[in-house]
């Protein structure tokens, strides 16, 4: 199993679709040191009626099954998702609906697309219920406000916390989560004695939707995962 093999700190699952996410799978995440606890569970639209001309193998109820039977194993599970606005035929209620997954899951981050047919492909012969491309951007526009607020509201819960964070650039850590954290105060030798990919614990000290704000002190060797 990759999690026992020594020095394997992090493994992320990416991108299943919520049909693939079975309870062995979301035990996993948490049972096992080193996979992270973020899951990218794409959803898509939150209407079923949506879902369904997509051609999906999955409705609302069931989508909102996985994400309940995940934060049962995880409480403190990240979820990230995808959403494509403006589908053909969506309809004014069939955004609402999508508006009210994106409140109740909560997402830590989402990529969200505008629906722009794609030769070749199904969704490109239709012809019908096709949604004004002024619709599909004020749709945009109020999904990208509730996914940001809910994003803020997310990580400002953290502060005070303390994550394990992977060092990148100029003390940009990126946690088990997609969220990146910024530690910029620290003194040149402390700087100098981390490389690219060491871990460092950090403390949470403020958060905004786009970043991270923390504190770090370099340590090494493998600890319980928080």
């Amino acid at each position: 199993m990759i999690d026992a093999i020594e020095g394997i700190e992090r493994i992320r699952y990416n991108e299943p679709a919520p049909e693939d996410m079975r309870e062995d799978v979301i035990r996993a995440h948490a049972e096992l040191a080193s996979v992270c606890e973020h899951i990218h569970l794409p959803l898509q639209s939150g209407s079923s009626r949506i879902l369904k001309a997509m051609r999906r193998t999955y409705d609302r109820a069931r989508y909102l099954d996985r994400v309940a039977m995940i934060r049962e194993h995880v409480p403190d599970v990240s979820l990230s998702t995808d959403i494509i606005v403006g589908f053909p035929g969506e309809s004014e209620q069939d955004f609402t609906e999508t508006l009210e997954v994106v409140e109740q899951v909560s997402y830590d981050s989402a990529f969200t697309f505008i629906f722009s047919p794609r030769r070749g492909t199904l969704a490109a012969e239709i012809s019908e219920g096709v949604v004004p491309h002024e619709v599909k951007g004020e749709r945009m526009g109020r999904l990208l406000e509730l996914v940001q607020g809910e994003r803020t509201r997310a990580r400002t819960a953290l502060r005070g916390a303390h994550r394990r964070g992977a060092r990148g650039g100029q003390l940009a850590h990126r946690r088990r989560s997609p969220a990146r954290t910024h530690a910029p105060q620290q003194g040149r030798e402390l700087q100098r004695s981390r490389g690219p990919g060491e871990l460092t614990e950090v403390e949470i000290l403020a958060a905004t939707s786009r970043r991270s704000l923390a504190r770090s002190a370099c340590w090494r060797g493998r600890r319980p995962r928080r």
